[in-house]
Order: C-alpha cells, then sequence, then structure tokens
C-alpha cells in the first residue's frame, strides 16, 4: 500500500469521522432500499428475480431492470461526481471548485436545449452525443480562455465562472421565449436518474473505471500541489500538464454523468468538502473518501426521492434527484463548516493592471461613456417604424417612464460593483461576486416563498419577501461567520451552499410548469420593466451613500490585503474590520436584489476592470467600478428594450452577455503579455 493511499480502517479511526459518517449513511440509504425493494417485490424471491426473473410478472421486471440499476447509477453518479470536484479542488486550490466551474453542466444543457428546439431528430438519435459535444465545447472554451494565463488555478476558475454565466445567459433568454415547450427538458436539468436496465450503468462504470486508473497514475504529483505553484515547477513537475490532465479527467467525469442522467449539481462541491471537514486532510483520503461519500449521498437522496414520489402530495409531479440532492447537502455542508482549516490559494491577480498612470487618461473616457448611455436611453429608441431620436416633446412625454428604469439600473450597477469590490478585497479572492455570499440568492428565495404560499404578487408582497430572505441569511451568514472571526472562505462557502440550495428550489419551481415561474423567471435574470419609481429613486439614494461610505473603508481594505497577522500587527481589528465590511457588502447586495433581482455578475467583473484600467488602490478601484457598474447596466437596460422590441429582454441577462464578453477581451489580453 503506497503512503499516500490511506486504508479503509484509517479512515474508521476516531481522527477521522469520515468513515462513520459514510457508514450512517449507507446503511440509512440501505434501509430504504431494502423497503423500497420488499414493498415492490411482496413475497417474490429476489434472489429469483436476479438470476430467474418471471418476465410476465411486472414487479420482478421492475426491479431487475428499473429498481436496482437506478440504485447501480446512482451509486456511479455519486462517486464520479465527488471524484471530479475533489481533482479539481485539489489541482487548483480552491474549496469552491466543483464540476460546475468547469463549464460542463450549463454546456450540455444549452446543447440538448438548442437541439429540442430545432434538431429533435439529433436527441432520437444521440442524445448523449449532443450533451457530450456541448460539455466538451464549454470546457474548450475555459481551456481555451485560461491557456494564455498557463493554466493558473485564478485563470481557470474565472474562465468557468464566465462560461457558466454565459450558457446560463443564455439557456434563461430561450426558455423566456420558449417555455411550454422546454418544460421537459427543465425537468432533466435537474438530473433524473430513471433507468430501463443495466446498460448505462455497465457503460458508466467501465469509464469511471478508466478515470479512476488515469488519476492513480497523477495521483503524485497531486500531492504537491497544496504546497503551491512555485514549489511544483522546483520539484521538476510540468504544472500546466499535471492540472490540465487532471481536470481532463473530472471533466471525462463530469461530463459521462451527465450524458447518462442529467445535471446533478453540488454532489462535486459538498462530498470533497464535507470529506476534508470530516477528517480527511491528505489527497489520497480524500481519492478514496470522497468518492464514498458522494456515492452515499447521492444514494440516500434519490432513496428518500423515490418515498416522497409514494406520498399523495408529490405523486402528481416529478421530483428531480438532483435538486433534492441540494436540500439534503447545504445542511450537512453548513453543520459540519465550523471544522474547516483549509485555506485556498487565490491571491493571484486575476488580471495583469496597466500602470496607475494610465488611470487619468482613461477615466474620462468612463464618464463621456456615463453620459452617453444617459443620451440613448431618453433620445435613441426603436418604435413601429424603425430606429429614430426622439425630439423634445418625445423626451418629455416618456420621461416619467424611461428615468426611474434608467435610475433603477445605473443604482444596481453602482451597488453591486462597490460590494464586489469590498468582497474581493476582504477575501483577497478575485473571483468572488455579491452571490457568493449568498444574500441575492437568499432574498430571491424569500419571493419563491411568497409566490409559492400563494399571496398575491404585489410589489409589496415581493418586496416584503425578497428583504426577509435578504435579512435571513445575512443573519445566517454573520451568526455562523463569527464563530471563526469572519473567516473569508468560511463565508463563501456559506455563500455557495445557500447560492446551490436557492438554484434547486427555482430549477425544481420551473420544471413543475407552475403558471407563476414566469414571473419568477423575469425576477431571477434581472428585469427593471416592474421597478417602481419609489423603489428606483430610493436605490438612487443608497447607490449615492455607498459611494461616500464605501471609500472611507480604505485603510482597512488596503491592510487586510496584507493577510491578517499582518493587519493585526498593524493595529487594524481583523475581526470587527470583516464584519463591518461585509454587513455593508451584504446590505448593498441585499438592496441591489430588491432592484433587479439576484444579478451578480457585474460583481464580479466591474472590479476587474477598474483593476485593468489602473485603479489598484481600494478607493480608486471602489469609484471607478461604481462607474464601470452602473454604465455597464444602464447600457444593458437601453440595449434590452431596443434588441428585441417589442419585447423587452432584461437588463441583467444583458449586461451578463456584455460583461462577460469584455472580461473575456481583458483575460486574453493579459495572458498575451
Amino acid at each position: 500500500m503506497t503512503p499516500d493511499l490511506p486504508t479503509l480502517s484509517g479512515l474508521g479511526r476516531a481522527r477521522y469521522p469520515l468513515f462513520w459518517l459514510v457508514g450512517a449513511l449507507g446503511v440509512a440509504a440501505l434501509i430504504l432500499t431494502i423497503q423500497g425493494v420488499h414493498a415492490q417485490l411482496g413475497d417474490a424471491s429476489l434472489w429469483t428475480t436476479l438470476f430467474a426473473p418471471d418476465r410476465t410478472n411486472l414487479r420482478e421486471v421492475l426491479v431487475r431492470d428499473s429498481l436496482l440499476p437506478r440504485t447501480a447509477m446512482t451509486l456511479l453518479c455519486g462517486a464520479a461526481l465527488a471524484l471530479a470536484g475533489t481533482l479539481a479542488q485539489q489541482v487548483l486550490r480552491n474549496p469552491l471548485a466543483e464540476p460546475m466551474t468547469l463549464g460542463i453542466f450549463p454546456g450540455a444543457y444549452l446543447a440538448l436545449m438548442l437541439a429540442e428546439l430545432w434538431a429533435p431528430a439529433w436527441l432520437a438519435s444521440g442524445r448523449v452525443a449532443v450533451a457530450l459535444a456541448g460539455g466538451a465545447l464549454a470546457m474548450t472554451m475555459v481551456f481555451g480562455l485560461a491557456w494564455r494565463a498557463r493554466m493558473s488555478s485564478l485563470a481557470v476558475i474565472l474562465a468557468g465562472m464566465i462560461v457558466n454565466l454565459y450558457c446560463g445567459a443564455i439557456s434563461l433568454a430561450i426558455t423566456l421565449s420558449h417555455f411550454d415547450l422546454l418544460r421537459g427538458l427543465m425537468m432533466w436539468g435537474g438530473g433524473m436518474l430513471d433507468q430501463t436496465g443495466w446498460g448505462d450503468s455497465r457503460h458508466l462504470f467501465a469509464q469511471l473505471l478508466a478515470c479512476v486508473a488515469a488519476t492513480l497514475l497523477l495521483r503524485r504529483s497531486l500531492r504537491v500541489f497544496e504546497a503551491g505553484d512555485a514549489t511544483v515547477r522546483s520539484l521538476g513537475i510540468h504544472l500546466e500538464r499535471t492540472r490540465l490532465a487532471a481536470l481532463a479527467i473530472a471533466v471525462a467525469l463530469t461530463a459521462c454523468v451527465v450524458a447518462a442522467v442529467g445535471v446533478i449539481g453540488f454532489v462535486g462541491l459538498a462530498a470533497p468538502t464535507i470529506a476534508r471537514l470530516a477528517g480527511a486532510r491528505r489527497l489520497g483520503q480524500r481519492l478514496i473518501g470522497a468518492p464514498c461519500l458522494g456515492a452515499v449521498l447521492l444514494w440516500l437522496t434519490d432513496q428518500l426521492v423515490q418515498a416522497l414520489a409514494s406520498w399523495p402530495l408529490f405523486s402528481a409531479n416529478l421530483v428531480a434527484t438532483g435538486t433534492v440532492t441540494s436540500l439534503l447537502g447545504v445542511p450537512l455542508l453548513l453543520f459540519l463548516l465550523p471544522r474547516l482549516r483549509s485555506q485556498p490559494d487565490l491571491h493571484a491577480p486575476a488580471v495583469a493592471a496597466v500602470s496607475s498612470a494610465s488611470l487619468g487618461r482613461r477615466l474620462p473616457f468612463a464618464i463621456v461613456g456615463l453620459v452617453g448611455v444617459v443620451a440613448l436611453s431618453f433620445g435613441v429608441s426603436r418604435g413601429l417604424t424603425g430606429w429614430h431620436i426622439a425630439d423634445g416633446a418625445q423626451t418629455r412625454a416618456l420621461f416619467f417612464w424611461r428615468f426611474p428604469h434608467l435610475v433603477a439600473a445605473m443604482s444596481a450597477g453602482v451597488l453591486l460593483s462597490i460590494a464586489g469590490t469590498l468582497i474581493q478585497r476582504v477575501t483577497r479572492n478575485p473571483m468572488a461576486s455579491p452571490d457568493l455570499l449568498g444574500v441575492s440568492s437568499g432574498g430571491a428565495l424569500g419571493i419563491v416563498v411568497v409566490l409559492f404560499a400563494g399571496f398575491a404578487p404585489t410589489a409589496l408582497a415581493l418586496f416584503v419577501g425578497c428583504l426577509a430572505g435578504a435579512i435571513a441569511t445575512l443573519g445566517v451568514l454573520l451568526s455562523i461567520g463569527a464563530r471563526a472571526s469572519f473567516a473569508p472562505q468560511r463565508l463563501l462557502l456559506i455563500g455557495v451552499a445557500i447560492s446551490a440550495l436557492f438554484q434547486a428550489l427555482v430549477s425544481a419551481w420551473l420544471a413543475s410548469g407552475d403558471p407563476r415561474a414566469g414571473l419568477m423567471m423575469n425576477f431571477v435574470i434581472g428585469s427593471t420593466y416592474y421597478v417602481e419609481p419609489t423603489a428606483a429613486y430610493t436605490a438612487g439614494a443608497l447607490a449615492l451613500a455607498a459611494l461616500v461610505l464605501g471609500p472611507l473603508l480604505h485603510r482597512w481594505l488596503e491592510t487586510l490585503s496584507l493577510g491578517p497577522a499582518i493587519a493585526a500587527g498593524l493595529g487594524v481589528p481583523v475581526a470587527r474590520a470583516r464584519f463591518v465590511i461585509l454587513l455593508f457588502a451584504s446590505v448593498l447586495t441585499a438592496a441591489s436584489t430588491l432592484i433587479v433581482g439576484p444579478l451578480s455578475f457585474v460583481g464580479l467583473v466591474a472590479p476587474h476592470v477598474a483593476r485593468y484600467i489602473g485603479a489598484r488602490q481600494p478607493r480608486a478601484q471602489l469609484i471607478v467600478g461604481a462607474l464601470f457598474g452602473g454604465l455597464l447596466m444602464g447600457f444593458s437596460d437601453w440595449l434590452g428594450r431596443q434588441v428585441m422590441f417589442p419585447q423587452e429582454m432584461p437588463a441583467g441577462l444583458v449586461a451578463t452577455l456584455l460583461g462577460g464578453a469584455y472580461l473575456v477581451f481583458l483575460m486574453l489580453r493579459a495572458g498575451r503579455r
């Protein structure tokens, strides 16, 4: 036995509660499985059903060719996704890395959506090939964006986030216009494990074995990644090649699962993270423990889904296993989170910054662009007779309608940009954005509760629901974070868990066929159409207040970027400073969520753009980032009204497409340098 691959008995020692966790979950899943098989078979023999089934007995056929293959597929999918997440987190040194970060899930989903609408014959003859092609293309885009940056950890993660956002934004745009036609595909997007035989399970088992063999060949090189890129290179290991090989294995594992059963999120994030929290510190321990945990976690989840399906309340609706996985995994992750001790390596800059001397030359162009957006919003529009420039009378006539929408959009951009800059600075994580704190998702979850509870979807009810959800999420975030002096990595993991929970609930609702899901869809992608003037002007006042108060935190931000030990040595109260900054950022995020929904891509891209044009210091980055965020959202609001006239494309969707394109340009340009 090699020293880096512990035995299962080693995992069972008192210091490794992971073994007992896997055992407890496995026993619970086994009991439910036995009960389900017994209820289906009745007095028939399981041995006879397995090896000599009566093909005229429908119960025996269902057990042998449906229930048992489904269990096998569940175990294989959970293990594959957990192994993929373990590899991604190891080579990227980031506890937030998972198969979704690599772009496979949204790429495969988008490919199937396009084929469903415009090439249905492809699905009839090659659904697996379509899903694999979409996932592979998305991964190719990620590698292409990160290649010029030598496949660095941060470059891969940023590229994956861009591809995810792009594929997700395009999928949402298509869903808005073809909602009824894509309802069945939405259910597949939640992960469906139904089986009609053993063929798919055997294929996935062979693919998993091949990926495990490839992982074993890389295990010695992978262990060194925990020491950092410089150490890996000093030991003579080809960093980029090894990272690319490990990510390719993760891609293959994820693509095989997507092609077999659809999208099952959160397992790739939860299983490796919970394994580490439960005591599996070494890579060898995680390579064994995480797949085992992922397998039993998905197995137990699927058994609960099948048990719920027998209840009268749920019997009329299909419940996707991937959705319920998040509902179970999130509480388990939050329960074990206080044991987290790992520190990801995320301190490298996202893009190369130019000389700060160029800031003074480029800033006027941004101001001119901001003025130009205001002029476009009021003076240029598309009507029944085509494009035209409005005269004074037309501008005054439409001022009462366009001005509040413009104020709301630009204010949301400012709020999100400042929040994103604060979060990235205090966490020293250039990939952090407001949605990673989960506050925006919590606010959107409040909207879901209001609509699902049967309340009338009035502006006041939606406002109260969103505010309550945002405040509740912030309370949970600060309560748990206070136990670890608001350690950034702890807060980010909490936010990701909350966001995963929200996304799972929304996905399940969209697939249910509820007519209120259309209203929720408009809110999720950030439309300013329903914003009242009072709310818009309130958001404008908050944006101005944030522009004044944000720069006052520059000393704390600059000192915290040096690390908590140095900051404490310089007299900064680290815990209090983190609390104040994150509370301020969360309030700004909640305020923007109340206006345009859980739009957060602006909060990711604006700080990078500000740094690129020379705003390196916190005060300058806050102001320049806010200026760019307001410009981007204002232009997106105008463009969204024109591009699909007479229909309106939500400003949040347009901002994602435009901001992502600009961030891609920055990454490519930085890579060439």
